[in-house]
């Protein structure tokens, strides 16, 4: 990862190259996850991996290649608690970690990513 405090969150988080080892990395935790598994029965993984890193990729200040459906139609009727969002949240930030992000940019990830929660969950 890049380490330099003039560098963007889309740079310091390896650009896409980068982003891409991440997010699989982070599937990889939420697969194995017997609570967040069953949300991902049927996915074609290679797309939804796809998927996150372009969105990722773009909520870093990347290249804005995401073409998918915006996040409360692709998450409709899935009934997605707050505990399965965080449980998300936390597989991303030790899939950073694992990655050698540091701990402030994890946590500008997450602030980025937790504005979504009202459009991911859909059930109590």
């Amino acid at each position: 990862m890049t380490d330099t405090t003039e560098a963007t969150l889309y740079q310091r988080l390896g650009e896409g190259d980068g982003i891409a080892a991440v997010v699989d990395n982070m599937y990889r935790l939420i697969l194995g996850d017997e609570t967040l598994a069953p949300y991902f029965s049927g996915t074609r993984m290679v797309d939804q991996k796809r998927h996150m890193a372009l969105f990722l990729a773009a909520a870093a200040g990347g290249p804005n290649g995401y073409k998918g459906l915006d996040m409360r139609a692709a998450h409709a009727g899935r009934g997605i608690t707050d505990a399965d969002f965080d449980r998300v949240i936390g597989h991303a930030a030790t899939a950073l970690a694992d990655a050698g992000v540091d701990e402030a940019t994890i946590g500008q990830v997450a602030g980025a990513l937790m504005p979504l929660r009202s459009e991911v969950t859909t059930a109590d």
